[in-house]
């Protein structure tokens, strides 16, 4: 993991240098002033390989592949794909983990934190409902704020647009770099400022906030921990099936946390 030494950094979408228009963009706004202690996130988005040692472990299941329907819905992908049924991207060892839902995503945290002898951070109260704790030493999901600061590259930031370079070509697989053939291999594109890779681009990763498309205008300065109680979570980064426009840093995205898609995947964080 990369320890991501902690300051101050404006969080959201700089309006004098970032013109996007559409109404999808507007929650990038207020940009505004955050601070953040040190903490520790991945350097690359959790591989397969890394979720098939949690499903030996614990017995689950490896989640569903793209079946017929969502082949039909995605005809730029299935050109790839003809025999949707058995011919896929599949499970690769060393391509990010993907079509994984909020609540998977903190499973996985909570093992890794038991295997390794950590505090585990999330605690379910009810089968949806989830209390964490950020000051237990264990795994979990990038807050918000954290996700992107390291994306930005911390104290190290150079003001790029995407997380590690103004050309998205170089730092991202999106639509124009996969041709909607699927994600890529982990840690192949140019990192950011950080050393950390894929943070545009490849799979959109899950962070812990709830998802509130106003939390800007009262997030508190401090390791903003994220709005209230709701049923979205913010998911950040953009994927291999959007376009460069969504692998912006500041673009910020929030599904229900029980859902997912071909191209919803997540990264570690831990405290210092």
């Amino acid at each position: 993991m990369i320890l991501v030494d902690g300051g101050s950094f404006m969080m959201g979408r700089n309006d004098a240098t970032d013109k996007i228009k559409g109404v999808e963009f507007s929650n990038e706004l207020p940009r505004h002033e955050v601070k953040l202690k040190s903490f520790y996130i991945g350097k690359y988005e959790v591989s397969v390989k890394e979720y098939k040692e949690y499903i030996k472990a614990t017995g689950k299941k490896m989640p569903s592949q793209p079946d017929s329907a969502w082949f039909a819905e995605h005809p730029d992908t299935k050109l790839f794909y003809p025999l949707s049924k058995t011919q896929w991207w599949g499970w690769k060892d060393d391509f990010p983990m993907h079509n994984i839902t909020w609540y998977e995503a903190i499973d996985f945290c909570n093992w890794l934190s038991e295997k390794e002898g950590l505090k585990k951070v999330y605690t379910y109260v009810g089968k949806y409902d989830v209390n964490w704790d950020l000051s237990a030493n264990g795994y979990r999901l990038p807050t918000e704020a954290e996700w992107e600061y390291a994306a930005r590259g911390g104290k190290l930031s150079k003001g790029y647009k995407y997380s590690g370079s103004n050309n998205v070509d170089e730092v991202a697989w999106y639509e124009n770099t996969t041709k909607y053939k699927g994600p890529a291999k982990i840690g192949t594109k140019k990192p950011n400022e950080l050393g950390i890779y894929d943070m545009s681009g490849n799979v959109w990763e899950w962070c812990n906030d709830y998802f509130n498309s106003n939390y800007y205008t009262k997030s508190p300065k401090e390791n903003p921990p994220g709005p209230g109680a709701n049923v979205q979570r913010v998911l950040r980064g953009g994927s291999w099936h959007y376009r460069a426009d969504y692998a912006r840093i500041a673009n910020r995205d929030g599904p229900e946390a029980g859902f997912t898609n071909f191209n919803y995947g997540f990264r570690l964080a831990k405290n210092q």
